[in-house]
């Protein structure tokens, strides 16, 4: 059981961990919930029914323990800290006009996300950003088909008007 939930943990360790840092927007509150997903994942591995495919199960344990976070945390004031994108950036070698143009894209997609209404927010960051099916998205939300995909429309318009206002445009 061990070495199975090891080789569980390392196959969805990273998209976990980046679905609840685009959430919480702060690195050391994803570690703590990551942590606390994958203990969730490791308690309750026996009560998984196979009803949903694993990765929608754990996406879901995902979901809910950020929202379990977030009603137990008060609002703090965000970090300026580096993300996950930023230091695969640095590592592969990106020029410095490189990082400066998608550091400032980066800015803006985090300030939009975080003026975003939380439910689009949760939408863009399940399709857009972690490529999950429309399906895989309703598992997880526990919303109609249907409505995830009007939900992600008007998520993607949301965005837009923001980041343009967020550019000046």
């Amino acid at each position: 059981m061990d070495k199975d939930f090891t080789l569980l943990y390392q196959k969805y360790k990273e998209p976990i961990f980046s679905y609840i840092y685009y959430l919480a927007q702060n690195t050391t509150e994803a570690e703590e919930i990551c942590q606390d997903v994958f203990l969730k994942v490791y308690l309750n591995i026996d009560k998984f029914e196979g009803r949903s495919s694993f990765k929608t199960w754990i996406y879901r344990i995902a979901k809910n323990t950020f929202l379990d976070f977030r009603k137990k945390s008060k609002p703090e004031v965000l970090t300026n800290e580096m993300d996950v994108l930023e230091r695969f950036m640095i590592a592969n070698g990106s020029t410095p006009e490189d990082h400066l143009l998608n550091n400032e894209s980066q800015r803006y997609i985090k300030e939009t996300l975080m003026e975003m209404n939380e439910k689009h927010r949760t939408f863009i960051i399940l399709r857009d950003l972690q490529n999950l099916s429309y399906q895989e998205i309703s598992e997880i939300t526990d919303t109609k088909l249907n409505t995830v995909k009007v939900a992600i429309y008007r998520a993607r318009s949301e965005f837009q008007k923001i980041y343009k206002e967020l550019e000046g445009y």
